[in-house]
């Protein structure tokens, strides 16, 4: 995860204009923020959790950034399959992830994208893309993008829950820098693990 990306966008400047972006359309615009990261990947989606976290509480600021996301990436695998698929292809054919990730994916390897899903720190934006291209069939991508994505977004929940006492509990603050690392070590495995043993 590129935090330097992250922190350009923690500034009062921006967190003023998405407040008050939030403030005028609600839960719509909790619902927004998630699915316009979708399209823009470079932009940080724990920042927009976070957000929809502290402005409507856990439940309601995990459930709105999970219907973003998941709204946000069954737009993007339709596009790309049926409007952009040729320009997308040839977009990513020069990143080697690209090849390896196509080739457990032709399988339909429902158990393999679901994985990919879970993780916050995988390039969701490839995966999905690579899922279109590669013949994935439509109700396979549906049902492992919306169980790996109730545990991602879950994960990306619970760090933006626990942000406000970051500075305030020391034993939770080195907890929830734990978590962040784990989480992003185990998905690389995970990753690594199945584009290399295919």
């Amino acid at each position: 995860m590129n935090y330097d990306i992250l922190l350009r966008y923690i500034s009062q400047e921006n967190l003023d204009i998405i407040i008050n972006f939030i403030d005028k359309y609600g839960f719509i615009a909790g619902i927004l923020l998630p699915i316009i990261e979708t399209f823009f990947p470079f932009l940080p989606l724990v920042f927009f959790v976070t957000i929809n976290i502290l402005i409507f509480g856990f439940f309601q600021g995990y459930l709105y950034s999970y219907l973003g996301n998941i709204i946000g990436s069954l737009m993007l695998f339709l596009l790309i399959r049926y409007i952009r698929r040729k320009k997308f292809t040839e977009s990513t054919n020069k990143d080697s992830r690209f090849n390896k990730i196509q080739k457990k994916l032709k399988k339909n390897d429902f158990s393999f994208l679901f994985i990919l899903f879970c993780f916050p720190f995988t390039p969701s934006f490839l995966v999905t893309g690579i899922a279109a291209v590669s013949d994935f069939k439509l109700n396979h991508f549906v049902i492992s993008l919306f169980l790996g994505k109730l545990i991602m977004i879950f994960s990306l929940s619970y760090i933006g829950y626990n942000i406000s006492s970051f500075f305030e509990t020391p034993g939770k603050s080195i907890a929830l820098i734990v978590v962040i690392i784990a989480i992003n070590f185990i998905g690389k495995y995970f990753v690594e693990k199945y584009t290399h043993g295919s």
